[in-house]
């Protein structure tokens, strides 16, 4: 990498981390404790249980029930391992978290360079998303999206590097050292979020298309190899303590059946389960949900394709800010108003500012990230990795809940591809 390239990415990756790290520690540390019906409070509380065995009096705890992977668990046990349950411990994770965010700008920016052999899209990646209004609000939320996501985005460095450095260069070698990281990667990030649990199989199987059978076959047994032994941890922890058998999580049913049934709680889910506490088994849940779906097979693919399509369409960081959702007064403005007084009503509204930046990056990245699918379309071999990302993430979430938290690791993929929109006549001037 040429010397002015390098000052530049050094410059964007170290506004990345001060942006991050003002964000993060602005926010209140004693929020995330606090019950107000989000995941931020269970994963604390959670993570503690599992690495200090501490559990508050009036909560349910218990780590051979766990339904999720520990991977952000362990973070946040850790770090009540080292300072308590306390503000402390919070501000430590998102300093944690800024420096795993910016990590993820570093993986933009090599993989956008890798794409296109180009410096200049690289290095506008990494812009993009230094300057991302989710991705600065997401470095300081108590949520697995962040880890989870500069585990993925090392995963698919590691993938892009494999394939690129083997068709240029033939190094044998090199290619089997990044199959390795990239099924160890990939099989950490099964171990924070389980949805992604197959994707490392269509991997091997790109693998296998891009390479052929000798060639392609070993890179590919050696990730699945890495991965299955990295994501086994977990499986072999859990039979020798509770002689239970997981792999990566346990929530799957329970997510399968909230897709065939509709989310308005854990105690509506509860009640309608006749259970309590969560309680429910899996065979529960899966009986449950065929129930729903065969009831009216037509209502539940309805269901399921408008809630990805709502989840898809909503800009995943606007409930940060509360208020009255931006899109439902615009909507209504639009259906029963119209007037010039009404759209000064929705300017006027909370946060609106704040808001329509977030739209403004999320459809300008889907915008501008169709046409970077396109421009790549004859680096197939490296694009496909990232549009497979996405169509998997959809597909999953297809069948199990779609909300914009769900989706939002895909936006990693559509930012990259919008910087590969970048006119083919610009250039970089290294010199």
């Amino acid at each position: 990498m040429k010397s002015k390239t390098s000052s530049v990415l050094a410059a964007l990756l170290a506004s990345a981390l001060i942006v991050r790290l003002i964000f993060g520690l602005a926010q209140d540390p004693v929020a995330p404790f606090e019950r107000q019906g989000g995941d931020s409070w269970w994963y604390l509380v959670n993570g503690d249980a599992l690495v200090s065995g501490r559990s508050p009096d009036d909560v349910n705890v218990d780590p051979s029930r766990l339904p999720t992977p520990p991977g952000y668990l362990l973070l946040l046990g850790g770090a009540q391992a080292l300072f308590g349950p306390s503000a402390e411990a919070v501000i430590a994770v998102r300093v944690v978290q800024a420096a795993l965010s910016t990590l993820i700008c570093w993986c933009g920016w090599r993989i956008a360079y890798r794409l296109t052999g180009r410096e200049a899209v690289g290095l506008l990646a990494a812009l993009l998303l230094t300057v991302s209004p989710a991705f600065i609000i997401e470095s300081a939320s108590i949520l697995s999206e962040t880890l989870y996501m500069a585990l993925l985005a090392l995963g698919l460095t590691a993938s892009v590097e494999l394939i690129a450095r083997a068709l240029a260069e033939a190094q044998h070698a090199a290619g089997m050292r990044q199959a390795a990281l990239a099924g160890a990667w990939f099989g950490l990030a099964a171990l924070t979020r389980a949805p992604i649990l197959l994707f490392p199989v269509g991997i091997a199987v790109h693998l296998l298309i891009v390479f052929g059978l000798r060639r392609g076959g070993r890179r590919a047994l050696i990730m699945l190899a890495v991965y299955a032994a990295v994501v086994s941890t977990w499986t072999f922890y859990n039979a020798a303590r509770w002689g239970r058998w997981v792999i990566a999580a346990d929530g799957f049913a329970a997510f399968l059946y909230v897709g065939a049934t509709g989310w308005q709680g854990p105690q509506a889910v509860d009640e309608r389960l006749g259970s309590t506490d969560g309680g429910a088994s899996d065979q529960q849940f899966i009986d449950a949900a065929a129930q729903s779906i065969t009831a009216d097979p037509l209502a539940y693919v309805r269901r399921r394709s408008l809630e990805l399509v709502e989840a898809f369409l909503q800009p995943h960081g606007t409930v940060f800010f509360g208020g009255e959702s931006l899109r439902d007064l615009a909507l209504r403005w639009l259906r029963e108003d119209r007037s010039l007084d009404g759209l000064l009503a929705v300017i006027r509204a909370d946060a609106f500012a704040q808001k329509a930046l977030l739209y403004l990056f999320h459809f300008g990245a889907l915008l501008f990230g169709l046409v970077g699918v396109w421009r790549t379309r004859r680096n197939w071999r490296l694009s496909l990795i990232l549009i497979g990302f996405i169509v998997y993430t959809l597909l999953v979430h297809l069948f199990l809940l779609a909300l914009p938290r769900y989706l939002f690791p895909t936006a990693l993929c559509w930012i990259l591809f919008a910087a590969a929109a970048l006119p083919v006549n610009f250039r970089y001037n290294s010199r």
